[in-house]
């Protein structure tokens, strides 16, 4: 399916309900309405590395939970260049209001307006301020740079900071009530309609300028009366400005001299053995981080990959011609997911296959997608690419 940037993106996440297909067709215009787009059920049709590159849900999303996606390449006309022209001079009006009818025909958790291609949303309608602020939290809670208290880091977390903050995800949502949350809105119109609450960044004549997007998400999300304890009710920082957008900066126009190459890091090599005529990277310890995952998910080698790595130029070349597994080591069961949980023990030892030794199960990982968690009797926990728990088994033994 090819997708075309700047295409209008209606995207629907329905509550935890039987949803009548019908019913859903009917609100969304009929089949007629639907021919010339494309409808996307994320969860049928996407694979879930490229959600997390597209728009993530998780940890938004609830167990249960559907995301379906509609996809409209002709309702915008495209920018010759998206990354220099922040605006979208289409009258987005009317499709504002078509998001606003299908929430109140449907069980829909939250509703949102935006390009393909670009970050940030030009109407987001929900149920509660709450959910508002939740789906403006998830550049927080996936920043492998930025701490459970909103602070950036210059390195990435440890595995267990970052985890600590994915758990945390659920208390910061406590912190602040909608009449809070609503307060701190100023760079968007805000408006209910029925049991709806619906923000917008649409000019009066419907035209979309992007950058008060960025503006928007920053205020719901409102990283900066994070409590200092997760979950506590939210104080004023007098001592502190308010913290910027977790969005990734960029440069307009901007000429800069190139950086100085970095040092390759530290840290013990990569082996590469061969599986079935398939390369497959063994990562230690020390070599495995979510950066590293999605690179992996990215097949962007390079940032894999070491000078320092004892790998021979035909191993290199036939990983950048033909790609590579992987299998790396897991310390805690809450750094994958199932159904959008973090997984935990008891799950774990209910779901998981047993075989020779080996306690297998499909789970999430996080910036990469589908996974196969293993348990090893006197080896420890691994998270692979590779489908066959028995031939990961080997390589780790």
């Amino acid at each position: 399916m090819a997708l075309q940037l700047d295409s209008l993106v209606t995207d629907l996440i329905f509550q935890a309900a039987p949803l009548d297909q019908k019913t859903l067709l009917e609100a969304l215009g009929g089949q007629a309405a639907l021919e010339t787009k494309h409808v996307i059920d994320v969860d049928r049709h996407l694979d879930p590395r490229a959600e997390m590159e597209l728009s993530p849900s998780m940890p938004f999303r609830r167990r249960g939970e559907r995301r379906v996606m509609i996809v409209d390449d002709q309702a915008i006309t495209p920018r010759q260049d998206p990354q220099t022209d922040p605006w979208i001079k289409t009258d987005l009006r009317p499709a504002k209001e078509a998001l606003i009818g299908v929430c109140q025909a449907l069980p829909v958790r939250l509703g949102r307006l935006f390009a393909l291609g670009s970050w940030g949303d030009a109407v987001l309608v929900a149920r509660s301020a709450r959910d508002l602020r939740g789906i403006c939290l998830l550049p927080w809670a996936l920043d492998p740079q930025v701490d459970i208290d909103g602070k950036r880091r210059q390195t990435p977390l440890s595995q267990k900071e970052f985890e600590a903050k994915i758990m945390a995800y659920e208390k910061r949502l406590e912190e602040l009530d909608d009449k809070q949350i609503i307060a701190n809105l100023t760079a968007a119109s805000f408006e209910r309609r029925g049991d709806l609450v619906v923000v917008d960044v649409l000019e009066a004549d419907g035209t979309w300028d992007q950058r008060k997007s960025l503006a928007m998400e920053t205020q719901l999300a409102a990283v900066d009366r994070f409590s200092l304890i997760p979950g506590a009710p939210a104080q004023p920082r007098t001592t502190e400005r308010p913290t910027k957008s977790m969005r990734p900066p960029t440069d307009r126009g901007a000429t800069k001299p190139a950086p100085p190459p970095k040092p390759e890091p530290v840290g013990p090599p990569l082996a590469a053995k061969e599986v079935d005529g398939t390369v497959v990277l063994v990562f230690p310890a020390e070599r495995f981080d979510l950066d590293v995952a999605a690179a992996l998910g990215k097949r962007d080698w390079d940032q894999v990959v070491r000078r320092s790595d004892n790998l021979t130029g035909s191993v290199r070349d036939k990983i950048h011609r033909d790609g590579a597994g992987w299998i790396a080591p897991l310390e805690f069961l809450s750094e994958v997911f199932v159904d959008g949980k973090p997984l935990s023990k008891a799950e774990f030892e209910k779901g998981a296959t047993v075989s020779n030794g080996v306690r297998s199960m499909g789970v999430h990982f996080p910036r990469f997608g589908p996974v196969t968690l293993l348990e090893i009797t006197g080896k420890g926990r691994f998270v692979t690419s590779l489908d066959s728990a028995e031939r990961a088994a080997q390589l780790v033994s």
